[in-house]
């Protein structure tokens, strides 16, 4: 079964390991409200000849560094509220009960690092998100057992080990810095475990910022800067590269957009080969992430009539983190969020996209109104990465 994935503030899909994303007003959460799309025109007889001669080449090449990857995880499926009796009296027996699960997945890779009989595969972070099991397919067929060497999930990025005799070598990085709209690039990887597949796109926009997803057992990740891609790419397509007509890697592909014809998002190399190298050396440190400590549920009528609430906005507090900085300051379960920095709170992303824009140690005013009274309260972020999140 494929890793799913959903999109933060409207459901979507993260295909075998690849994330779903969409535009505003429709399926991405960006910045912009206008996002530009190209499509790729189909190579006619008169097309240049040298550049077929180079992407078949590029493709000769950088196949048998391309890899699948395999995981699987074990763990318990959490329903913070199963066991609530404040929820519990909107769902009755409907109510899910937390139980155990095996998540298989897949997804892609590429050998960036070579060392003799030892190699570094690079892919995205949610690919082998806690996986207990990981494995590699090579391009030849040959399988081999594989060492998460490091992960940071919030930039969606990892690195794997893997040993054996006669290893493909690692591909170029090429400058994702210099990639310009309407160049021609290639996506490599494993979609829908069809190995060694290829498809052929162009750059739709160099700088796309604001994508959001999360998912099952998977954090919530704030993507800052990506390359939009009309190249197509599917189920497993995660952490497979994004090269040029010449074979240099230039991207990761992490994002699809479900509910659109070739739009997708891939992590440029600029931003991540600095730190697939502090992960493969083990010196990496993970960027600090402003966490409040609140799991948040829409408003809805037969919450507002329970709770006897009467404002006109509002969020509630379903859960709170033991310990998060909302438990040291009381938040409780049934608080209501009316506003943060004095800003109206309409729904959770109101409240998780305020505090992503802030640092850690910094403070929030929150208005809290709880049975029948407001009350202000300042809570000061703490690091999301120092706590152990129950993933549902």
């Amino acid at each position: 079964m494929s890793l799913g994935f959903l999109l933060v503030g409207l459901l979507g899909v993260l295909v075998g390991a690849v994330i779903v994303a969409c535009v505003p007003g429709r399926i991405l959460n960006t910045e912009s409200n206008q996002a530009y799309t190209a499509s790729a025109s189909p190579l006619h007889g008169s097309a240049d000849p040298d550049l077929e001669q180079r992407i078949i080449a590029a493709v000769k090449n950088a196949e048998p560094s391309v890899v699948l990857i395999k995981s699987t995880v074990h763990g318990v499926q959490q329903f913070p509220f199963s066991n609530d009796p404040f929820f519990r009296q909107f769902f009755g027996d409907q109510m899910p009960q937390s139980r155990p699960y095996t998540q298989q997945g897949s997804g892609s890779g590429f050998v960036i690092k070579r060392e003799g009989d030892t190699a570094y595969v690079a892919t995205n972070g949610h690919v082998v998100f806690k996986a207990d099991k990981v494995e590699v397919l090579l391009a030849n067929g040959r399988k081999v057992d594989a060492q998460v060497v490091g992960t940071d999930i919030h930039d969606d990025l990892a690195i794997l080990k893997i040993h054996g005799s006669d290893l493909p070598p690692a591909l170029p990085v090429g400058d994702s810095k210099s990639l310009q709209q309407g160049q021609f690039v290639l996506a490599i990887g494993e979609p829908v475990e069809l190995q060694n597949s290829v498809s052929f796109g162009i750059v739709a926009s160099v700088h796309r910022s604001g994508i959001v997803a999360s998912g099952q057992g998977i954090p919530t990740i704030h993507y800052a800067d990506m390359i939009q891609i009309t190249t197509p790419i599917n189920p497993g397509n995660s952490g497979g590269p994004l090269i040029t007509d010449s074979g240099q890697v230039v991207g990761i592909n992490a994002v699809v957009d479900a509910g659109a014809q070739n739009i997708g998002f891939a992590i440029p190399m600029s931003g991540a080969q600095p730190i697939l190298a502090e992960l493969q050396s083990g010196k990496y440190v993970a960027q600090t992430h402003p966490f409040i400590g609140v799991q948040l549920v829409n408003m809805d009528s037969k919450i507002r009539n329970y709770l006897g609430y009467n404002g006109k906005s509002g969020v509630v507090v379903g859960n709170v983190v033991p310990g998060s900085p909302a438990d040291q300051v009381g938040l409780q379960q049934g608080d209501v969020i009316v506003q943060l920095n004095h800003q109206a709170v309409v729904k959770p992303e109101d409240v998780t996209n305020a505090v992503k824009k802030m640092k850690v140690g910094q403070k929030v005013s929150l208005l809290v109104w709880r049975q029948g009274s407001l009350q202000p309260v300042d809570v000061t972020l703490a690091d999301e990465n120092n706590f152990e999140l129950q993933q549902g």
